[in-house]
């Protein structure tokens, strides 16, 4: 658990440093919230790699905002009004309205991924917590 949270905390200190695990730098643009890694929205190229953190929700609160402050715009493309709901609740600042969209990828984004811990099958919950969700943070390379 302790070397879970040193790993988050050195992601993150990356990620204030622009470019997460990598000493890549990031361009401001926009980091994108979905509920599943859509592959067929990421470009195609011979070879892709992508850098994967995992990352609490709570940390993935205070690194959001951080990247508000830099200047990155946050959108999301969660259909779901509970998934929503819980986030915002966790301090993430989303808008209220769901987005059924189909997400594209565009170079400089950063992928959050914000899934069911547990997901039903064949129901929609209508009520989370943020216990309910985990998260990871994706860089296309």
């Amino acid at each position: 658990m302790a070397q879970n949270q040193n790993n988050v905390a050195a992601g993150a200190a990356g990620a204030q440093a622009g470019g997460l695990a990598t000493e890549r730098p990031a361009t401001r643009g926009r980091i994108i919230i979905l509920n599943a890694l859509p592959l067929n929205a990421l470009p195609r190229a011979p070879h892709l790699r992508l850098d994967i953190l995992p990352v609490s929700i709570s940390d993935l609160a205070v690194w959001t905002q951080r990247r508000l402050q830099e200047g990155y715009e946050i959108v999301h493309y969660i259909r779901h009004q509970a998934t929503i709901s819980a986030l915002r609740a966790a301090g993430i600042p989303l808008s209220e309205t769901p987005n059924a969209g189909l997400y594209q990828y565009q170079h400089g984004d950063i992928l959050v991924v914000a899934t069911l811990r547990n997901p039903p099958r064949g129901q929609e919950v209508q009520q989370l917590d943020i216990n309910d969700l985990e998260s990871w943070i994706v860089m296309v390379l």
